[in-house]
């Protein structure tokens, strides 16, 4: 999958309009959703560049939102060096193996995690071509993906260094077809989660076993997807509005109505 997800700043700016709020209001919801969101709007957030994004996490009882770099360094890296190898291999960690890896066993058994996403990136692969898409859902409301996450300590700083992997399942029909997978486990998708799951999967007491029957593909109606610009690059528009825009240009118009777009 493509490791890139987009946040929430548009989708609180084209509420406040169907709401009919005003321009005051409206800054002053978005303005409250940075302070959330660290100070730093994010119109689209690429794991290779380890950006640190609020969780949600369940600790002492209560629910909290935790910065966390997206990333996960387990803790038993020793050294620096392995610290920037472990976080670029660990961006996303397949549900159905992470009780079963090193990196992951600890995080998914003790430390598990909700991500808020309104949507995210996927290849579309034709050939040697690949094409970016957007992925999200014509409701246009958020969704919580899950994660697991490790604490590691700084070899020469003191101080506890928090990161997490996005969980990954096998993609559903829609995902299946825009994702052409490749491996034993073929097409994959995030970890999307709903109702009395969301608790279970925060809920530090629950079974290895009750984990494990989450692992499912999300099969809701709704899900779409369009083609954007490429994600890196010189026509990459960077963290802009633009980065998730529909965009079309000759050679993507076959792969479009592939799609029924």
């Amino acid at each position: 999958m493509c490791y890139s997800i987009q946040q929430l700043e548009e989708r609180i700016r084209k509420q406040g309009l169907r709401n009919r709020s005003t321009p005051a209001e409206i800054e002053q919801a978005i303005e409250l959703f940075r302070k959330q969101q660290l100070g730093k709007p994010f119109f689209i957030a690429s794991g290779f560049d380890h950006p640190t994004l609020p969780v949600l996490i369940r600790s002492e009882g209560q629910l909290e939102f935790q910065p966390m770099q997206w990333g996960l360094i387990p803790h038993f890296v020793e050294d620096l060096k392995q610290a920037s190898e472990w976080s670029n291999m660990t961006l996303n960690a397949r549900g159905e193996t992470m009780f079963d890896k090193p990196a992951f066993r600890q995080a998914a058994r003790q430390h598990r995690g909700l991500l808020l996403v309104t949507g995210f990136y996927e290849y579309h692969h034709d050939g040697k071509r690949k094409t970016p898409h957007f992925v999200d859902w014509s409701d246009e409301q958020a969704r919580l993906v899950a994660v697991i996450f490790d604490h590691w300590n700084h070899p020469t700083e003191q101080f506890e260094y928090t990161s997490f992997s996005i969980v990954t399942c096998g993609a559903n029909p829609f995902m299946a077809a825009l994702h052409h997978g490749t491996g034993e486990l073929g097409p994959r998708m995030p970890l999307f989660l709903h109702g009395e799951h969301l608790l279970t999967w925060i809920n530090p007491d629950s079974t290895q076993e009750e984990i494990q029957r989450l692992v499912r593909s999300d099969d809701e109606d709704g899900i779409r997807s369009h083609a954007v610009r490429p994600l890196r690059g010189k026509q990459a528009v960077g963290n802009t509005a633009l980065a998730s825009a529909a965009w079309i240009d000759g050679a993507q118009n076959e792969q479009l109505r592939l799609f029924g777009f």
